[in-house]
């Protein structure tokens, strides 16, 4: 299993920044990295994406998913309307419903409703989940890049 934390500070460090440079930049308290760090929480989607265009690197790379730092088409930040059409995608290509979409994930129909129409950010948890299950890149859900799949999948989340 990909130990993100771990995989955090390795970037992190490879790139020359401290723990209170991370923290200055995803504009957080240095405690909030350290337990990131340790895996005692998850990064926040948010943080994922600052944290990806500060240092021009794909999401899917800093999770561990790819060993491809950049995609070639890769945009900054993320627009809620692509994250809305890839997840109308995952759904239709795999024949799921707002309910079934919700079990994969552990979420509820609410929420699959409301990523779809592009209202919320969908959740670091239930991208993980999402790759987890069907091996999709987290930068092709958010709308960051054409690239749909990755080489690696999380074994578990």
């Amino acid at each position: 299993m990909i130990n993100i934390g771990e995989r955090i500070r390795f970037i992190r460090e490879t790139y020359d920044l401290t723990q209170n440079d991370l923290a200055l930049i995803l504009k957080i308290n240095k405690t909030s990295i350290s337990h990131i760090e340790r895996n005692d929480r998850i990064i926040p989607i948010e943080h994922l994406i600052t944290f990806s265009d500060y240092l021009n690197l794909s999401i899917d790379y800093i999770l561990g998913l790819t060993e491809i730092k950049n995609y070639k088409d890769q945009i900054s930040g993320i627009h809620l309307n692509k994250m809305a059409e890839s997840i109308k995608e995952i759904c239709q290509s795999n024949h799921l419903t707002n309910l079934a979409l919700a079990t994969i994930i552990h979420s509820c129909e609410s929420n699959i409703r409301n990523y779809k129409n592009g209202k919320y950010l969908i959740l670091t948890t239930f991208l993980l989940e999402l790759n987890a299950k069907y091996n999709y890149s987290i930068d092709w859900i958010l709308g960051k890049t054409t690239h749909k799949y990755v080489t690696k999948k999380l074994a578990h989340v």
